[in-house]
């Protein structure tokens, strides 16, 4: 993870700038992208020795459900976590999931009728932000405009090389990967915490449950 963290070093105030400069251009002509504020004239976050700690405390004390594996782990992880969450009707968005889906006997469905959300859905995180504890989504890997209102439990599945202080680096490493091009993210939500009912955790499709399958 080393590699996509950018330097503070004060003897790159220039790039640093000039990577302000592109990303307040590129958002200036992006009017649908849906980001937080985002105050482009503070300094990038230093960087600690473990972000992916950092990101994972947050996470989950904003009510995130955090479940990491090996790549070599995934398949058997996941499958089983599928089946833990009990979901009668599963939306996948993930394409290449299908055929693990199929052959391990897990009914899903690849679409849903606006406003009829899943129980469950599957979907990718381009970016996860240690700062806040926030998930970075876009349309890049998915065909609904938000995440939001597709089921009431998430199931989102991103790499730990995906961990990154804050948002203007990871918006600044996306750019150096797309040679200077930053390409639409339209998404960036938190965890939250449920509402307790009868002393149950209750979740809905505007508020889900977020379990996070990250990947080492």
């Amino acid at each position: 993870m080393g590699n996509t963290v950018l330097s503070t070093n004060s003897n790159l105030t220039t790039s640093k700038e000039a990577i302000r400069k592109e990303i307040r251009h590129a958002l200036s002509n992006k009017g649908d992208i849906r980001f937080p504020n985002l105050d482009l004239n503070e300094d990038f976050v230093q960087p600690s020795q473990d972000i992916a700690k950092d990101f994972i405390l947050k996470f989950r004390s904003l009510g995130g459900k955090f479940a990491p594996c090996s790549r070599e782990q995934f398949k058997e992880y996941f499958i089983k976590l599928i089946h833990s969450v009990n979901s009668s009707q599963l939306l996948n968005t993930m394409p290449r999931f299908s055929p693990m889906l199929t052959e391990n006997g897990i009914n899903f469905v690849d679409s849903i009728d606006p406003g009829v959300p899943a129980n469950a859905a599957i979907v990718f995180s381009d970016a996860l932000i240690a700062s806040t504890g926030s998930i970075v989504f876009s349309p890049k890997n998915s065909i609904y405009p938000s995440v939001k209102n597709l089921a009431s439990d998430l199931i989102v599945v991103s790499f730990a090389r995906y961990i990154f202080p804050d948002l203007k680096t990871a918006l600044s490493v996306q750019m150096e990967r797309n040679n200077g091009d930053l390409y639409n993210m339209f998404e960036i939500i938190s965890p939250s915490k449920p509402e307790m009912r009868d002393k149950k955790e209750i979740f809905s499709p505007t508020s889900p449950r977020i379990i996070l399958v990250l990947i080492y």
